[in-house]
């Protein structure tokens, strides 16, 4: 389950190569920032002991102010633009300080640059975050991709801390920056092609709207219960904050293992982030979360007792990985305690903050845990980070059980979401804030939920009854109890395709737009405006793909696995270029067709009625009902279709039931 659960975003995005070149360029600029900083922190721990590794960290101070006050820059430029000069700008930076270290300057102008770094750095996820649904092409891609970031960020941190400690045991820190600098400038380039990405923030940060986030979250702050929770969380921030710099004193002073050891140690953290991955997952549809969060956030601080207890590198790694366990399970836990108890209003206004209070909070530890090393020794400093949080946890036992009884039940909410296909990548986190925004709809026989042509700004998941859905007053589906529909306009604010309507009576979960791009950035002040984007050539699909792609469509979800293979196989995939009509109004149905790629605009009688784009399907009408084509489809930009003959669709749909 964890395999799957880390591989199946990337098997979704390997057909969208935007995406996949967005996720390359993060790669190599994460890989690059810990190689730099690690690389850095040990230097400066030979040259000036251990006070000096704090200020390596405390970076991140510098990189949460300024990414309160980054968003007016970022909203300025088209995010592809934001990216190719945040990557520009560090690549220069690390390449000044590979200079420096060269010249054998002075270590405070080296802590200087890595300060700057900070501060330049604090643009780019909010401007990554808001490209992504532009560059998605479904909302499956979009919840896939925001999947994908987060392993490929562990991934990386773990790769590029190894890789900074491990250039120090063969060579300089001349080499190691300026290999940094290398993949700082790779992620540049290989952010130039999305440089005129027509992307639009539709948010302002004027001094004003920080006093209101700052005020949500002091009400947050003031409900006894949320202010515990906070205290504990940014504990665990603070603990992991302190790691960065324990890790490279204890590896070089207590463990005796060389600078390859300090990779190590961040490896192994790592290695624990991504083994929790399932250990996550199994708290979905968990109605209380107050036992698994009390033993993560002890997993957060007990292992660097043993640490200092048994310090021997193997013994230690194998407590870090646990470590690193605890660190990732506590982070999902309390972050959707927090989701279940915060009111719905003070979560957009409290989220960007929280974040930042995040960044602060890990460059503070990262400052104080050298100052405790040099007064009380490394052992004694990883006893103090060690005791903390198992303190508050086991002295709070009985309050977060309280507050977890607080949060009220919302197992099933969450199991219907994580039930939805487009949401399956979604970890908890990011189910928890959007259960936090769903609205009840309650319907009777006969309404409309959605009415073709309407505007389309929300997802429905059906929690009991059933409807049938109709294109131009003709029955095509029908959708039950788990199903949902709407999808697409969570991407495009466009027309809806079909009617939605209730054959008896139903009860609905509603989702918005927003919340949904909000869950997948964290970006809550960002709400991106999606322009006209030019399609990009696409691979041709295997049948593989192409059976998986068939068997998500309602029309084809009552077939067997083998049949929907041979449906998949007997496929076809037809490119059209920009003008061409793809079916003709008037004409005889003899094809299926769903868009893979592009856009399409449909008429009828010479007057346009509404686009179609990838994941839409058309022509169904004609096969089914055995009239003539209702509508012109024309092809807006280059389009590529898949299609199945009439012979087909109709032995693939011919054990249905067709109503109407």
């Amino acid at each position: 389950m964890g395999r799957e659960r880390l591989t199946e975003p990337f098997r979704i995005l390997l057909g969208n190569r935007s995406l996949t070149w967005l996720l390359a360029a993060f790669a190599a600029l994460t890989i690059a920032e810990w190689g730099y900083v690690t690389a850095l922190a040990v230097d400066a721990f030979r040259q000036d002991g251990a006070l000096v590794v704090g200020l390596v960290g405390f970076r991140l101070f510098f990189a949460a102010l300024s990414s309160i006050f980054s968003v007016s820059y970022t909203e300025r430029r088209a995010g592809g633009a934001v990216l190719t000069i945040v990557a520009g700008l560090r690549a220069t930076i690390v390449a000044t300080s590979s200079v420096l270290a060269a010249a054998h300057a002075p270590l405070a102008s080296l802590l200087g640059l890595v300060a700057i770094d900070g501060i330049v750095s604090a643009p780019y996820r909010p401007a990554q975050s808001a490209m992504l649904p532009v560059l998605a092409r479904s909302p499956r891609e979009l919840a896939a991709s925001a999947a994908a970031i987060s392993t490929v960020k562990t991934l990386s941190q773990a790769i590029g801390a190894m890789g900074g400690a491990s250039l120090l045991v063969v060579t300089t820190p001349l080499v190691a920056f300026a290999v940094s600098a290398g993949l700082f400038l790779a992620a540049s380039l290989i952010a130039v092609r999305f440089s005129r990405m027509p992307i639009a923030l539709d948010s302002s940060v004027s001094p004003e709207r920080i006093g209101e986030r700052i005020r949500g979250m002091l009400e947050m702050v003031r409900e006894p219960h949320v202010g515990g929770l906070l205290v504990a969380s940014g504990l665990r921030t603070f603990v992991r904050g302190m790691w960065l710099a324990l890790a490279v004193i204890a590896a070089l002073r207590l463990l005796h293992g060389g600078s390859a050891a300090v990779g190590l140690l961040m490896l192994a953290a790592g290695i624990g982030s991504l083994a929790a991955v399932p250990l996550s997952a199994m708290l979905i549809g968990r109605a209380r979360l107050g036992t698994p969060t009390a033993i993560a956030l002890i997993a957060c601080g007990i292992p660097f007792a043993f640490v200092a207890g048994v310090p021997v590198l193997d013994i230690a790694l194998a407590f870090i990985v646990a470590w690193g366990i605890g660190m990732a399970v506590a982070d999902v836990a309390t972050s959707s305690l927090l989701y279940r108890l915060i009111d719905i209003p003070l979560v957009p206004r409290a989220t960007a903050l929280i974040e930042s209070a995040k960044l602060g909070l890990e460059g503070l530890g990262a400052l104080l845990a050298p100052v405790l090393a040099s007064i009380l020794g490394i052992r004694w400093a990883l006893i103090v980070a060690a005791f903390p949080l198992p303190v508050v946890v086991i002295a709070g036992w009985k309050m977060l059980h309280r507050l977890d009884a607080m949060a009220g039940e919302r197992a099933q909410t969450l199991a219907l979401l994580h039930a939805v296909p487009c949401l399956q990548t979604l970890d908890l986190v990011a189910l928890e804030s959007l259960a936090g925004g769903v609205t009840q709809v309650h319907a009777v026989k006969g309404d409309e939920i959605v009415r073709q042509g309407d505007q389309g700004d929300r997802l429905f998941v059906v929690k009991a009854g059933a409807a049938d859905i109709l294109v131009d007053g003709y029955y095509v589906g029908s959708v039950g109890a788990g199903g949902s529909f709407g999808e697409r306009a969570l991407l495009r604010n466009t027309p809806r395709t079909a009617t939605v309507r209730a054959c008896e009576p139903m009860e609905l979960l509603a989702l918005s737009r927003e919340d949904f791009l909000t869950a997948l950035s964290g970006h809550a002040e960002h709400h991106t405006v999606i322009r006209e984007r030019p399609v990009e050539p696409a691979t041709e699909w295997t049948s593989r793909e192409r059976a998986r792609l068939l068997a998500r469509l309602s029309l084809f979800s009552h077939l067997d696995t083998a049949s929907i293979r041979k449906l998949g196989e007997t496929s076809r995939i037809d490119h059209w270029p920009e003008g061409a009509r793809i079916v003709r109004q008037g004409d005889e149905g003899d094809r299926f067709f769903v868009v893979l790629d592009g856009r399409a605009q449909v008429a009828v009688d010479h007057h346009r009625v509404g686009e179609l784009h990838q994941g839409d399907q058309f022509g169904e009408i004609a096969l089914l009902h055995g009239v003539p084509r209702t509508a012109d489809v024309t092809a807006a930009t280059p389009v590529m279709t898949l299609s199945l003959d009439r012979d087909d669709f109709a032995t693939a749909v011919r054990s249905r039931v067709i109503l109407g």
